[in-house]
């Protein structure tokens, strides 16, 4: 098989395609790959600015969709092939691993691999499977969002911030989107927000249209200098979700601000949080399906790249160009048109 190997540490060309040994089935469950998620996270890894530091060379990826090849026979499988795991030879399935979901074969835990709901693509499976599955965490169990409240989001066009907009509606938040320019604000509009202002004044902005103090829940997944801004932004018992940096910088918070304004901020690790506690992943799916088959959340928008192209892929994330999830995909041959 083939797999993508990051060998170095000054970007998206040290991002290797090269032939390698399978996975050993071991206690894993075995599936081929079909689809494999790209992130910010995937960005820094390959600049080495990633806070879980990994010797080179190794294969990055943290989410990807397939079909299972096999289950190992200390599971339990039967007669029909089912294994202890209730996954199954042949049953489409998404996977939520730390990493080595950019190969054509991966080996991931069996509660980690969860099965993808029928009439939903490859492309949109591993779309929903980090991204989704990180903000439903951060506005569920650690934002505690209730209907009716408002959502500001930052990095709106991106893979997670069109995942909070689409969870944000579905879980019936007025949102807000915040876009780095007009392609961007649009996207961000028809994929659901209720408003969106561009990133440059975007707290005149939103005053204008809400009013002072009026945002219940920021989810912020750029950083640098917004967090004084979004601190302003909420309304008295204002959560603020910090859940990235892609913007390069770390900012401080002065916590008198969070005293004077009775708000708080708080921090979304779901990697982190999963690898503890992995039956969350399996709770939080069964959920997203939940949504899903309520006819409460759509398929998320993806910008597919032929699978060998992790480069590609690499290069619009760091260009900002990305609308929604970047994916890998073995059937596609083409890369996507960029505006």
């Amino acid at each position: 098989m083939y797999a993508h190997k990051i060998t170095g540490f000054t970007g998206p060309g040290d991002v290797v395609w090269e032939p390698t040994a399978e996975p050993a089935l071991e206690t894993g469950v075995l599936v081929d790959v079909v689809a494999a998620g790209v992130s910010f996270a995937d960005l820094l890894q390959t600049r080495g600015q990633y806070q879980m530091k990994v010797p080179v060379p190794y294969v990055p990826g943290m989410d990807a969709a397939g079909v299972v090849r096999s289950a190992p026979s200390g599971s339990g499988l039967s007669g029909s092939g089912r294994s202890g795991s209730g996954l199954s030879a042949g049953q489409r399935v998404v996977v939520l691993a730390s990493s080595g979901c950019w190969q054509e074969v991966v080996s991931a835990p069996a509660e980690r691999v969860l099965p993808l709901p029928d009439g939903m693509g490859f492309e949109a499976g591993v779309a929903a499977c980090l991204n989704y599955l990180t903000v439903l965490f951060a506005l569920v169990r650690r934002g505690q969002a209730a209907a009716g409240e408002t959502l500001l989001v930052h990095g709106a066009a991106g893979g997670v911030g069109i995942a909070a907009i689409q969870l944000g509606r579905a879980l019936g938040l007025r949102t807000v989107a915040v876009a780095g320019d007009e392609a961007k604000r649009d996207f961000a509009l028809r994929c659901g927000a209720d408003h969106a202002v561009l990133a440059g004044g975007w707290l005149g902005a939103v005053r204008g249209l809400l009013g002072e103090r009026s945002v219940d829940i920021v989810l912020d997944p750029v950083g640098s200098d917004r967090m004084t801004d979004s601190l302003r932004s909420l309304a008295p018992l204002g959560r603020l979700l910090v859940v990235g940096f892609a913007g390069g910088e770390i900012p401080v918070v002065k916590v008198n601000r969070l005293l004077l304004g009775n708000t708080g901020v708080l921090g979304v690790a779901f990697r982190e949080f999963f690898e503890a506690r992995p039956e969350v992943v399996g709770e939080l799916w069964s959920s997203l399906v939940g949504l899903r088959r309520d006819g409460r959340l759509g398929d998320p928008p993806v910008m597919a790249f032929p699978f060998a192209d992790a480069r590609g892929a690499l290069g619009v994330i760091a260009d900002r160009r990305a609308r929604g999830k970047v994916v890998l995909s073995r059937q596609v041959s083409e890369p996507p048109v960029l505006e």
